[in-house]
């Protein structure tokens, strides 16, 4: 059976619209996603491309004696790191070390609350909020002693406030000048062995 014209028409309008439509979908869904993937790679590519060509430049510029004396600057500074960050183990005993110059000082805890550990790269994060109760001074040269500590443990968001009065007759303080300061102590602690807890204190 013949088809008209007009069919032969409305055929062709069909098979031009399927066309468009297939190579739409071609471009959409398959072509369009592997030249982002191409460029995204490329972009890769050119970064280790860059990489190396600085590697190179540095090789050239440089010699073995210089990369020696790198390197041994690089190991001085890890094993100063290894002296001033803690083990997961040590914390506790830096914490009562933390305690110990509060009572040297005449500075009473109030409060000690372990946060949630923080996993970080390459140290792990430990956070303590802290509430302690004496006089400017002697908050001051405790403030002071953390920071002496040989193991970096950093105050900081220090608040200090008159005590209430509660606080002061707790502490049994007649002066009226017994302060409370709020604050947190950060220490960065050396990754856990593996095998080891991860338990907070």
């Amino acid at each position: 059976m013949a088809l008209s014209q007009r069919e032969r028409q409305q055929l062709l309008a069909l098979a031009i619209i399927l066309a468009l439509g297939g190579a739409a979908a071609f471009w959409f869904y398959w072509r369009e996603p592997k030249l982002q993937e191409a460029q995204e790679l490329q972009r890769q590519v050119d970064s280790l491309r860059a990489m190396v060509d600085s590697a190179r430049q540095d090789l050239a510029r440089g010699t073995v004696e210089d990369l020696r004396r790198r390197v041994t600057d690089y190991e001085a500074g890890l094993s100063l790191m290894r002296e001033l960050v803690p083990s997961g183990a040590e914390v506790p005993s830096l914490i009562d070390d933390v305690a110990s110059r509060a009572r040297r000082r005449g500075v009473e805890i109030g409060q000690i609350q372990p946060q949630p550990p923080e996993p970080t790269v390459p140290f792990e994060i430990r956070r303590y909020r802290f509430a302690v109760y004496g006089h400017y001074d002697q908050i001051g040269e405790f403030l002071a002693d953390i920071a002496s500590l040989q193991r970096i443990m950093v105050p900081y968001n220090i608040s200090v406030n008159p005590a209430s009065q509660t606080a002061q007759q707790a502490y049994a303080d007649t002066s009226g000048a017994l302060l409370e300061a709020q604050f947190q102590l950060r220490t960065f602690v050396k990754p856990q062995a593996r095998g080891d807890s991860l338990a907070g204190l």
